[in-house]
C-alpha cells in the first residue's frame, strides 16, 4: 500500500490519459535562474542608472582609438622614393620580417607563394591597383583596396611592417608558383628587381 500512495503524490493531474507528475526542477537549475536575475538586475542598473557606455559610445571610442593609429601611422610614414625603396628592400632581414608578416595577416587571401585566392595573384605582371612599382606596393597595403575588398593595414602595422611586406611582395614578382590564380587588372611590362 505504500507504494501506491507514493505513486498518487508523485501524480499532479491526469487529462485525457496523460499523467502529469508534480517533479520539482532540480536544485542547481534554480539557482542558476536566481543568479541572470541577479545579473540582469546589476547589468541594467549599471548601464540605466550608473552612467555605463551605451553601445554607440563604445563604438566612437574605439573609432577614436582607429583614428588615432592612422594618424600616427600616417605621420611616421616617410615619403620614399623608388630608389630609396629599391635600397629598402634589398635588405635580406626585411624580407624575412616581411614574409613572416605575410604569412600571418596576408597569406589567407593571397595565398602561402602569393598565386592568388580571393585575392589576387601578386606574381605576374597583371595589377589592379597601380603599376607594380615598389611605391604603389607600399600605397596599396597602407590604404587597401576598396576595388578587391583588402582592408587598410596602416592602423594595425607599423610604416617599417609595410615596407616590409611590400618588399616580401616585390621580391616574390615573377616567381611562377604552381596553380595561380587566372590574371586580374592592367598588364605592366616591365623589368623585375
Amino acid at each position: 500500500m505504500n507504494t501506491n500512495e507514493n505513486d498518487k503524490s508523485k501524480v499532479h493531474s491526469v487529462f485525457d490519459g496523460i499523467v502529469e507528475e508534480n517533479n520539482p526542477m532540480p536544485t542547481w537549475w534554480s539557482w542558476l535562474f536566481i543568479l541572470t536575475v541577479i545579473y540582469a538586475f546589476l547589468y541594467w542598473l549599471h548601464y540605466e542608472m550608473g552612467g555605463g557606455p551605451s553601445l554607440k559610445q563604445e563604438y566612437d571610442q574605439a573609432l577614436a582609438i582607429y583614428q588615432k593609429n592612422i594618424e600616427k601611422n600616417a605621420a611616421e610614414l616617410p615619403t620614399d622614393t623608388e630608389e630609396s625603396l629599391t635600397t629598402y628592400m634589398k635588405n635580406e632581414k626585411f624580407l624575412l620580417e616581411g614574409a613572416q608578416i605575410f604569412s600571418d595577416k596576408c597569406a589567407m587571401c593571397h595565398g602561402l607563394s602569393l598565386e592568388g585566392k580571393i585575392g589576387p595573384n601578386l606574381t605576374d605582371e597583371y595589377w589592379v591597383n597601380g603599376t607594380g612599382q615598389r611605391r604603389d606596393i607600399v600605397k596599396v597595403i597602407s590604404n587597401g583596396s576598396t576595388v578587391k575588398g583588402m582592408p587598410a593595414w596602416q592602423s594595425l602595422l607599423k610604416p617599417t611592417e609595410i615596407k616590409n611586406v611590400a618588399a616580401f611582395v616585390f621580391s616574390k614578382i615573377g616567381s611562377n608558383p604552381v596553380n595561380p590564380k587566372a590574371p586580374d587588372g592592367l598588364r605592366v611590362k616591365k623589368e623585375v628587381k
